[in-house]
């Protein structure tokens, strides 16, 4: 028999076997610790840099300068990319975009420890690192099994597999902070963060700052952080320190992040980070905020607008809705109740499911009798309160419709976990009446026919406005 060929566990079992038996040893402890470290997969990449050498090249403390950017050159030929390091081309693949331009790349390394090698001889092992696309370099070198970014800290954390075996067994790993520039913060041990990790870094003001907090419901910045208790919600600072007293219903954070808002039971509250100072402002039930706004309902059922400082608009509507504007809103006066539709069941509904036989929707709910319009923050009118539906195109018009009726529904995907049922439905349709175009100040273009309207959602008018569709108001069903 080979002894050479005998891998390390072999070895030890003989050897506590013979040991066992009052026999001499065949094979040496340093022997087998050294086949030990041979079989360990070897964590160094392909070009000739020590990895502490490269740490120490990128370290922030040799790096203090703002300017620094670590930048090591990227060929592209082919559609391919090469690192260009030491006179030599690595070929690596582009992943996904972290943030920026910002890329994880994948470095394949055709070296496994030799375990391994008996059953994958032509399996190739990873090693991941950072590529940034508009400097056409790579901003971390791959190094690393993992690499994750984290947007509100802009901190990136790349993780190693242990070098020891009780590590191993308790799935602790090495673990690297780098910043945006590529520059190395630290290294610690231990699980690689899910959402926070273990520090932060102030782009504008060049700073880093220790983070000691693991878990939060939300996260406002790097400093501010929303955290739970039985259903109710708090606010704590990095060094996990209360920012106000209680915990309550619910909780909106100013943009400043000096400051916010708070709902319990029928109190709502401004809070004061500074000072911990604590004041009602008003009575009601807080719904969403958009920017430093917070949508609110005060004891009569009427809709208003809240800043950080009290009530910006007066609750003196019977709905208020968002518009892609943050300044303007959509606001509703006479009944907004919802009640069943017997019309829409029959009618509206097969129009919508059309021949898709995996969708059904909701019972229909027709909106009270009322007219829309469009106002500032102010309360000023910019759109009259003339229609009975009104939504955005795109930025620059509106569309509204005279004397039509306005359905509330949900749409359900049969064979799809996608939409459940829910409590308010979020689709909305719309039948009937005269369609307008109208201008941002409410003034009426022209009047236009369903099939226009229609032409107008497919025309160019609407394309290559994602980040609108994303922010704008309600859109309806148009029959």
């Amino acid at each position: 028999m080979d002894n050479d060929n005998m891998d390390a566990e072999f070895k030890k079992a003989h050897h506590f076997i013979r040991t066992y038996l009052g026999k001499d040893q065949i094979y040496t402890d340093e022997e087998i610790q050294e086949q030990e470290k041979a079989n360990r997969f070897d964590y160094k990449f392909i070009p000739d840099l020590d990895f502490r050498e490269y740490l120490e090249h990128v370290s922030l403390e040799n790096h203090r300068n703002n300017d620094f950017m670590a930048a090591y050159p990227v060929i592209v030929k082919d559609d391919q990319h090469f690192l260009h390091f030491k006179n030599q081309q690595h070929p690596f693949s582009v992943l996904w975009e972290y943030q920026n331009l910002l890329y994880q790349v994948n470095f394949n390394i055709n070296k496994c420890s030799q375990p391994f090698d008996h059953f994958f001889e032509k399996n190739y092992f990873h090693l991941t690192g950072v590529m940034d696309s508009k400097n056409n370099s790579i901003l971390i070198l791959p190094y690393f099994n993992e690499i994750r970014y984290y947007k509100e800290f802009s901190v990136f954390c790349a993780s190693m597999f242990p070098d020891n075996e009780e590590d191993s067994d308790n799935f602790i790993k090495k673990l690297f902070y780098f910043d945006t520039k590529g520059r190395f913060i630290k290294e610690e041990k231990g699980h690689i963060p899910n959402r926070i990790p273990g520090i932060a870094f102030n782009e504008k003001e060049n700073v880093f700052t220790e983070i000691s907090l693991q878990f939060a419901e939300k996260i406002h910045s790097h400093t501010v952080y929303t955290i739970g208790q039985e259903k109710r919600f708090s606010l704590v600072n990095h060094q996990n320190e209360f920012l106000i007293d209680g915990f309550y219903e619910k909780i909106f954070v100013n943009d400043t992040l000096d400051s916010a808002l708070s709902q319990s039971e029928n109190n709502i509250c401004l809070h004061f980070f500074a000072d911990k100072t604590k004041v009602k402002i008003t009575e009601g039930q807080m719904v969403d905020q958009k920017k430093s706004w917070v949508r609110f309902f005060d004891g009569h059922k009427k809709w208003g607008i809240l800043n950080h400082h009290g009530i910006e608009t007066t609750p003196e509507y019977d709905y208020l809705d968002w518009t892609y504007y943050s300044t303007k809103l959509k606001a509703f006066k006479g009944d907004f109740s919802w009640t069943f539709s017997d019309e829409f069941n029959e009618n509206i509904s097969p129009k919508i499911i059309g021949d898709n036989e995996d969708l059904y929707t909701s019972a229909g709910l027709e909106l009270g009798k009322g007219k829309w319009g469009i106002i500032n923050l102010k309360s000023e009118i910019i759109v009259p309160f003339e229609y009975e539906w009104i939504e955005e195109l795109n930025p620059e018009l509106y569309l509204a419709n005279k004397n039509g009726k306005v359905y509330k529904f949900d749409l359900y995907n049969e064979y799809s976990d996608w939409k459940r049922p829910e409590e308010y439905p979020d689709e909305h349709a719309v039948a009937g009446g005269e369609w307008y175009l109208l201008d941002l100040h409410g003034n009426i273009i022209k009047e236009i026919s369903l099939k226009e309207v229609k032409q107008l959602y497919d025309s160019e008018s609407t394309k290559d406005l994602d980040e609108f569709k994303e922010n704008c108001g309600v859109l309806a069903y148009k029959f």
